[in-house]
């Protein structure tokens, strides 16, 4: 009888030393090393090219999202006291320099305004007559005549001359006299006018007018509401708005006035508006805080954009102040 064989192990894993030294679970744990080390190697050239263009974007520009918008905002104030009878404006609306927002009640000041003029009426006869007074005056003073050689006649002529200088001392007194009362009524018709003006003045505050234009804010005021002189009715932004950023004190030597800058505002999230440095502030001493504790801190120093004007074309009634802005200097 032939004799049994065992079979014949012809796989590669006999002929392959290493499968014979690696079980299965070390040559995954390779692989593993192998795959970790090909990511952090990815991952370290990653941060080392974001870190590159981040040093290039620090040297061309410098941002800081500690900025708000702000406009020039004009109070609108009563002069003269009384009843509010009509409003001529809307909440938010667009005003014009010259539009009448407010008119009080006119009665008051139309009666002194007659009395003024009746006033000055009669300064102005009473001057007339002061000067009548003085123009009627006339001093004559007579030659002197040839004496006759009696006693008699010397006598009568000395008398009559002594007379005549009387009279021409009593006229010439009252024509000083009249001349300061003339003076006088000159001065008093004077004021008269000032009062007229005074008058008419007060009359034609009751209508409250703008002096600049821009959108109608902070109303503070009703129909039949009693006003008093100084008080604050509304208030008007005007339509030139403008960027306060703040940056630490170390980066203003590469911030200079006419730098471009990008701005956005967060209301307008999706809107890139341009602007240009206009100026560094000022900061008194008193409002620079400090604390010996953090010596190393910076101060932050406001500095001023203004927008482009092109750049928010029809958006310049839609900024209010307060609203936060992210701004980027082009510093290069």
């Amino acid at each position: 009888m032939l004799s049994q064989q065992e079979p014949t192990n012809t796989s590669t894993e006999s002929n392959n030393p290493l499968s014979k030294k690696l079980s299965p679970s070390w040559v995954r744990y390779l692989l593993l090393l192998t795959g970790s080390g090909v990511l952090l190697g990815t991952v370290a050239i990653y941060l080392g090219n974001y870190a590159y263009r981040q040093w290039q974007y620090t040297q061309k520009y410098l941002q800081t999202d500690n900025a708000h918008v702000t406009a020039e905002i004009n109070p609108v104030t009563t002069r003269v006291s009384g009843i509010v009878t009509e409003i001529t404006f809307n909440d938010n609306q667009i005003v014009s320099p010259g539009m009448v927002l407010v008119k009080l009640d006119k009665s008051n000041y139309q009666l002194s305004l007659a009395q003024a003029k009746i006033s000055l009426e009669l300064a102005k006869q009473q001057a007339a007559l002061a000067r009548e007074k003085i123009l009627k005056i006339v001093i004559d003073i007579p030659e002197p005549q040839p004496v006759r050689k009696n006693e008699n006649a010397q006598i009568e002529q000395r008398a009559l001359i002594k007379k005549r200088a009387l009279q021409a001392q009593v006229l010439n007194y009252q024509k000083r006299l009249n001349e300061q009362q003339y003076k006088i009524a000159l001065a008093t018709f004077t004021q008269k006018q000032v009062e007229v003006k005074k008058a008419q003045l007060e009359l034609d505050y009751t209508n409250i007018a703008t002096v600049v234009g821009g959108l109608v804010g902070n109303k503070n005021v009703q129909v039949g509401q009693q006003v008093l002189p100084g008080q604050t009715l509304l208030s008007i932004m005007q339509p030139r708005p403008w960027i306060i950023a703040y940056f630490p004190e170390k980066q203003l030597e590469k911030i200079q006035p006419g730098q471009k800058v990008k701005i956005t505002v967060s209301a307008f999230a999706n809107q890139q508006f341009q602007g240009k440095v206009d100026s560094i502030a000022f900061i008194p001493q008193d409002n620079l805080t400090s604390n010996s504790a953090f010596s190393n801190s910076l101060h932050q120093i406001p500095v001023k954009i203004v927008f482009d004007e092109s750049s928010i074309q029809g958006y310049e009634s839609r900024f209010n102040p307060g609203m936060s802005a992210v701004v980027k200097v082009e510093t290069k």
